[in-house]
């Protein structure tokens, strides 16, 4: 469950020349996202400086992702755009959990680290933007705590409600 108060976020599907149905967003509709996901409140100015473009090109693209209904409601909702992971962790004997929740709590694409009870330690929510992301995210925590972290158990959200 995410606690932001951000526009949520759905998939929006066209038809390329082929047919084959691609994400409706092109770079610059992530950059917008991908900042709003970073600071939900902040002002349209702001954004613009953030993303580079001007303050009109982010009310028209952010009017228009609300129209197409990629962005909706006032919740994450992703579909069809980005991934969203659980990356289950468990620690080796006499690893301080709070200094390595604390670290990778924030990186770039970790939404929130937690530490619970059960087979695991700690639990990442995770969003990038495809598996390969994933793979380079999973494959940074490992390299940076390679003697902590005994084992990890990724699963992807296939659906939020």
């Amino acid at each position: 469950m995410f606690f932001l108060s951000f526009f949520g976020v759905v998939g929006f599907l066209t038809g390329n020349r082929n047919g084959a149905l691609m994400a409706g967003v092109d770079e610059t509709d992530r950059a917008i996202l991908s900042a709003l996901r970073e600071n939900s409140r902040q002002p349209y100015v702001d954004l613009a400086k953030t993303v580079g473009v001007s303050e009109r090109t982010i009310r028209t693209r952010v009017r228009r992702l609300e129209e197409d209904g990629v962005i909706r409601s006032y919740t994450i909702r992703e579909k069809g755009i980005g991934l969203t992971a659980l990356v289950r962790m468990k620690v080796g004997p006499g690893v301080e959990i709070g200094s390595l929740a604390g670290e990778f709590a924030n990186w770039k694409g970790v939404e929130s680290v937690f530490e619970i009870s059960g087979e695991a330690d700690l639990v990442a929510i995770v969003h990038v933007d495809d598996t390969s992301s994933l793979r380079e995210l999973l494959d940074r925590m490992w390299l940076a705590a390679p003697a902590e972290i005994a084992s990890t158990t990724t699963e992807l959200v296939l659906e939020q409600y």
